[in-house]
C-alpha cells in the first residue's frame, strides 16, 4: 500500500513514538535515581495509551498499520548511548538524549500539524503535542538539580 504524504508523516510519528516507548523502558533500567525513574514510568504509561488511541485512530481513518521497528537503527543508537555513557554520566547522558528526543517528536507533530487530518487524529495531536511539552519541561527540572 502506497502512503500519501499525510499518512507517510503520521506513519513517521507513530515509529518515533514507538521508539521512545523502548528508549524510556531502557532508560528505567539503568537509571539510579527514584524520582527520575518514577517520573520516566509515569511518562512511559501515558504515551502508551496516547499512542494507542493515537493508531487505533489511524487505522480506522486510512487503514493505517503500524511499521516494524528499524532494529538496526536502534540497535545503533543504543551502542552509541553506551559508548558515550563512558565519558559522560549516564544520567545527564539519558536525560539529554531524552530532552532531543521529545524536541525531535515535538517538531514531527508540529509537521503533522501542517496536514488537514480528521479531528479525531488533530485532537490527539494536539493532546500528545502538550504531553510532550510537559515531559520536556520535566527533564528539563532534573537536569539543573
Amino acid at each position: 500500500m502506497l502512503l500519501d504524504d499525510t499518512q507517510t508523516v503520521l506513519s513517521d510519528l507513530l515509529e518515533m513514538l514507538h521508539e521512545s516507548l523502548d528508549d524510556y523502558q531502557d532508560n528505567l533500567q539503568r537509571l539510579h535515581d527514584s524520582d527520575i525513574a518514577q517520573e520516566f514510568n509515569g511518562a512511559m504509561n501515558e504515551r502508551a495509551v496516547l499512542i494507542e488511541a493515537l493508531e487505533e485512530t489511524a487505522k480506522a481513518a486510512f487503514s493505517l498499520r503500524p511499521r516494524a521497528a528499524d532494529t538496526e537503527r536502534e540497535d545503533f543508537h543504543y551502542l552509541w548511548s553506551k559508548l558515550k555513557s563512558l565519558v559522560i554520566d549516564e544520567q545527564e547522558l539519558m536525560l539529554q538524549e531524552r530532552a532531543e528526543q521529545e524536541r525531535q517528536l515535538i517538531s514531527l507533530i508540529a509537521r503533522c500539524e501542517s496536514y488537514d487530518y480528521p479531528e479525531a487524529i488533530e485532537q490527539q495531536l494536539k493532546v500528545l503535542h502538550q504531553h510532550l511539552k510537559n515531559q520536556l519541561n520535566q527533564i528539563k527540572l532534573f537536569q539543573v538539580q
